[in-house]
């Protein structure tokens, strides 16, 4: 579902659906109305039926929740209830993108079973649509919603437990936001919503207790690719960086391997702790354990740190195996760093972005400390295909010696 951005081609409507696509407008109830959306890209397709992995009750929801936002106005938003992703202001703590997006089956889950909206709103540094915008679904938090009432009324829920409590509990709420940090994004409780909406799956208690917060994770896996990229297009300047970097490199979606190192994993404020001799020699471990994976294939490397980017970069000049970077100056910010955010331009996060989905392209993924890289792992073509090369614990992390292409 990426290559329209990869390749630059238009999307083009569906021939036929069976739900009527108009305008948002002539859901009106009256000229004073404020519909949903006045988002003039928003043309969805219906692509997500195509899809084998995605279970028959997502496709169904999607179905029914494009109906519903068609419908949705300032007048009338009350007969609906909501389930909100939500990064604000008023939250300490937000972390970066993995952390924020890694629950999207747990919300559209939620949504399915109890009748919700889905919708994402951010607020810091900005909002969401600057980087990703609507595909397949409209979940964009429309601006006229912050200034009712209710949404002054909003519950906000921290926990996947809680939250899954409230959403039993307070069905009368119009609002329910939540923010899960969640190390495997609400898994568990997804596995519960999957077997509660499949009518070919029953819940395995068993299974539930021994696996506890992984219980979902392999479902994540499965269907994670389809999802995010039926929810999710890339926004124009960062599917335009996205597609002019590839076409440079010349990688092609599933013809390459893509290494991440993240350096500076929760010591963002103490960069200094990081030698430069740990920094390359922590990248050069992270290429060596790619050498071993996709014969033949361009390695992709990316860091947050410049001094890794680039050791990459002169390590290219010095094996036989193409290792793409793209050399920035500026190392990449962290989403939820407030404090490094100096210029006030969207743009400084561009590359997180960009990084995150080139890397969702690759087929074998190489991952380290944080989120970050096991997440575009998880947007891979092949999330099986993946090796750790850097973890907290030294017994977790894989040493590799370069694998020359001419003795595969």
């Amino acid at each position: 579902m990426i290559e329209d951005f990869v390749s630059g081609t238009p999307r083009v409507m569906a021939a036929a659906t069976p739900l009527s696509i108009g305008s948002p407008m002539n859901a009106q109830n009256s000229s004073d109305c404020i519909p949903f959306s006045l988002e003039s890209h928003f043309e969805p397709t219906q692509r997500y039926h195509q899809s084998t992995t995605l279970p028959q009750w997502m496709k169904d929801y999607f179905d029914w929740h494009r109906e519903q936002t068609l419908k949705i106005n300032s007048c009338n938003y009350k007969d609906y209830k909501y389930v909100i992703l939500r990064c604000s202001n008023e939250d300490r703590k937000c972390g970066g993108i993995a952390d924020r997006l890694k629950s999207l089956p747990f919300f559209v889950g939620a949504g399915a079973v109890y009748k919700r909206i889905f919708l994402i709103r951010w607020q810091r540094p900005t909002k969401l649509e600057e980087f990703l915008l609507p595909n397949e679904i409209n979940w964009s938090f429309p601006d006229w919603m912050y200034n009712t009432k209710d949404f002054e009324k909003a519950m906000f829920i921290p926990t996947g437990q809680k939250m899954v409590s409230s959403l039993e509990k307070y069905t009368d709420h119009i609002f329910i936001e939540g923010l899960l940090q969640d190390f495997y994004g609400g898994s568990a409780h997804y596995y519960r919503f999957d077997t509660q909406l499949n009518d070919n799956r029953e819940f395995d208690a068993a299974w539930a207790k021994e696996k506890d917060d992984f219980a979902g994770w392999p479902d994540y896996i499965i269907i994670f690719r389809d999802l995010f990229f039926s929810v999710f297009e890339p926004s124009p300047p960062v599917a335009k960086l996205i597609r002019e970097h590839m076409a440079s490199a010349n990688l092609i979606p599933g013809k390459f391997s893509a290494s991440h190192y993240r350096a500076f994993y929760a010591v963002e404020h103490r960069k200094d702790v990081r030698s430069e001799r740990e920094l390359r020699g922590k990248a050069n471990n992270a290429l060596n354990c790619a050498s071993t994976l996709q014969p033949g294939d361009p390695i992709y490397f990316a860091s947050d740190s410049h001094v890794a980017v680039l050791f990459a970069k002169q390590m290219a000049d010095t094996t036989n195996r193409k290792i793409v970077t793209f050399d920035d100056e500026k190392e990449a910010l962290h989403l939820d760093k407030k404090d490094q955010w100096k210029s006030g331009n969207v743009a400084d996060f561009y590359s997180a972005f960009v990084d995150l989905l080139i890397m969702g392209e690759a087929k074998c993924m190489i991952h380290g400390l944080g989120g970050y890289g096991t997440f575009a792992n998880l947007l891979g073509h092949d999330p099986a295909c993946s090796i750790r090369h850097d973890a907290a614990n030294p017994r977790k992390r894989t040493l590799c010696d370069w694998k020359d292409a001419d003795i595969w």
